[in-house]
């Protein structure tokens, strides 16, 4: 599995502007949207395939989030400016509207390397895998992880040796590291990352915040190897956070 394909893009914002001016209470009105301007001062449009908001203001400007991807944002906007127009309400033509994302929030796990060749030296209470009845090991999928954690705390004494295979399970002391789910000791991390660059105050929130300047994105590391990457304006700036802190952490692996 490659880096893309454990990208997760969770949200996606974009700006754009339909119209000179747009009148929100006549808006509000024909669309039937959101519009409480004593809470806030634009309009909340919403589309449920796909799962957006966009939020139009007076200025004629128009912010959407929600999306997964840009043809996500385009569509909704798309689907906007038809409502509009169909109300009887003015807005530029399709064509010399600029849509501009402005920032992309995606999620990615860092795994150890598919040809690694080290083994696990303790029981694992919180990383969890798959055993394929030929013993061999692979990630599990979501639903597959809450019914092993589910009959692990019902069998938190007996399970390790009731297990028979195949499910999802604990990993164990001996168990292959290869492709699997890479843990992360956060204070040790802060010494192999530029220091001008780390936050790191577990009592205050327990991830690691570490800027890159280039691409120039912030991205939150957790202990479970988990990271939130937010800011990017395109998914191969992410992509290219993604191999920039693999690198950094490429010399942890051994340690």
């Amino acid at each position: 599995m490659n880096d893309e394909d454990r990208l997760t893009v969770v949200n996606v914002v974009a700006s754009t502007r339909v119209a000179e001016e747009l009148d929100l209470p006549d808006i509000a009105i024909q669309l039937n949207c959101e519009y409480e301007p004593e809470q806030f001062p634009g309009v909340v449009y919403r589309v449920s395939d796909p799962k957006l908001a966009i939020l139009m203001f007076r200025s004629g400007r128009a912010v959407c989030t929600g999306g997964k991807d840009e043809d996500n944002i385009h569509t909704g906007i798309e689907r906007m400016i038809s409502d509009l127009r169909e109300a009887g309400i003015t807005t530029w033509d399709l064509k010399d509207v600029e849509i501009e994302v402005q920032n992309m929030v995606a999620t990615y796990a860092l795994h150890y390397p598919e040809d690694f060749d080290g083994i696990s030296d303790r029981d694992f209470t919180d990383l969890y895998v798959y055993e394929n009845k030929d013993g061999s090991l692979r990630i599990p999928t979501e639903e597959e992880e809450k019914e092993g954690k589910a009959y692990i705390d019902a069998n938190r004494k007996t399970w390790k040796d009731e297990f028979k295979g195949p499910g999802p399970r604990l990993m164990r002391e001996g168990d292959p590291f290869a492709a699997m789910p890479r843990k992360l000791n956060l204070n040790n991390l802060t010494f192999h990352l530029p220091f001008d660059k780390v936050e790191y105050e577990p009592e205050q929130f327990p991830g690691l915040i570490y800027r890159l300047d280039y691409p120039k994105v912030v991205c939150l590391i957790f202990g479970s190897g988990k990271m939130v990457i937010t800011g990017a304006r395109h998914k191969d700036e992410i992509l290219e956070a993604v191999q920039i802190i693999q690198d950094e952490l490429a010399d942890l692996l051994y340690m």
